[in-house]
């Protein structure tokens, strides 16, 4: 009996100290901060045969506050607080405010992926969130707002400006769509990065012919994928470890069912160093992936007055911008920019091309575009980015 009670006493001992040492290690976790899931609004699902809706669109819960975080400890880490407006996108102007301009501004919208949506800065210090404290050259004010979520490419883009179509004449509006070195090959579902979202939840270029694919994300998921997201959710350590430790990018690649990333599925390359050697496919997709999208952006933008109101904002290797080296000229990135560069001005859009203004500007002072945890756009890259959009809309 003494024995048994001896045993009781050591299980409770040993429970009480893990549970212990786990409260303190999520109180740690908290005060760290770590960083906020930001988890989408679910089902994603989307009827071609109907319009675009915004269920058709990666979104947040409306009005939803978090806080991303990177690094280990503040102060020495980053951390921003964001809020999602009325349709869920990081952006402090509503979409029902942008619709209504009630005092008449110059309206924009930006459309994109991660780089627009700016996770890593305060919605007011992303670049379109800085227009709105801008003031042109005939003294109006701008009104802006954007549609943009991580991961996104070419197709999703047309999707976002097709929604916003149904809710305003996009001929009275300057469109800015920033483009990254993700955006061509990924735009079609072979080539698209898998994870926790398994690429769901987003439209595709059919590689056969113009029209767009989606694929569902519905409520429903797998069981290891709701314990994962309900981990996620409601433990601040989990996150911390995942997160701002980097422990998710050794997951997935010792635990491949924890992300949906199929066996055969290699980790995407750095397609900015990818030489003209890698698999030609890749390439012919990526120029597909141009002439499609220039192609449905002809087809919204019909005449020459709204395509010189679309600025294409094509991103630079800034690696090689800092380490002052070369940019291989036959690289998948280099001849990908170099092309949707040429086809957009050859089709009437405005161009900022963000190479020679990023080069010129470190080269004088160099201060960092990007944060040093990872190559999203930091507050200084905004501001640069913000600058060349004000100069574009002052010239219109």
């Amino acid at each position: 009996m003494l024995k048994q009670e001896g045993i009781l006493v050591k299980i409770y001992s040993i429970s009480f100290s893990f549970s212990f040492v786990f409260l303190m290690l999520e109180i740690f976790s908290r005060i760290a901060p770590a960083t906020s899931l930001f988890p989408l609004e679910k089902p994603i699902e989307c009827n071609l045969n109907k319009k675009i809706s915004l269920y058709c669109l990666h979104r947040r819960k409306p009005y939803s506050t978090g806080t991303w975080s990177a690094g280990k400890f503040k102060p020495f880490n980053n951390i921003v607080f964001k809020r999602a407006n009325d349709i869920g996108q990081f952006s402090d102007i509503d979409f029902k405010d942008f619709l209504k301009n009630e005092n008449n501004k110059i309206q924009v919208l930006s459309i994109g992926d991660s780089y627009t949506e700016g996770l890593q800065v305060k919605n007011a210090s992303t670049f379109h969130g800085i227009l709105n404290n801008k003031l042109i050259k005939n003294k109006k004010r701008i009104i802006s707002t954007s549609i943009a979520a991580s991961g996104m490419a070419l197709p999703n883009y047309i999707a976002s400006i097709n929604y916003s179509r149904e809710f305003i004449d996009l001929d009275k509006i300057i469109l800015i769509i920033p483009i990254t070195s993700d955006d061509f090959d990924e735009s079609f579902e072979k080539y698209a990065l898998k994870g926790r979202r398994n690429g769901l939840g987003q439209f595709y270029f059919d590689e056969n012919n113009e029209n767009m694919n989606f694929v569902n994300f519905p409520y429903q998921q797998s069981f290891p994928q709701k314990s994962i997201d309900f981990i996620l959710n409601k433990s601040s350590l989990a996150r911390y470890l995942i997160y701002n430790l980097n422990l998710g990018s050794v997951l997935s690649q010792n635990f491949k069912f924890l992300t949906n990333q199929k066996e055969n599925q290699k980790n995407p390359v750095n397609i900015v160093s990818t030489k003209i050697e890698a698999p030609s496919e890749r390439y012919t997709m990526g120029e597909l992936a141009i002439d499609i999208f220039i192609k449905k952006l002809k087809d919204i933008r019909k005449n020459k007055f709204s395509r010189e109101k679309t600025f294409l904002v094509i991103d630079a290797d800034r690696k090689s911008i800092y380490n002052n080296t070369s940019l291989n000229e036959n690289s998948f990135f280099s001849i990908m920019r170099k092309k949707l560069i040429n086809k957009a001005r050859t089709n009437g859009f405005k161009v900022v091309d963000m190479k020679p203004i990023f080069q010129k500007d470190y080269t004088k002072r160099k201060l960092r575009f990007n944060s040093p945890y990872d190559m999203h756009w930091n507050e200084y890259g905004h501001k640069k980015i913000s600058d060349e959009i004000i100069h574009l809309i002052n010239n219109l």
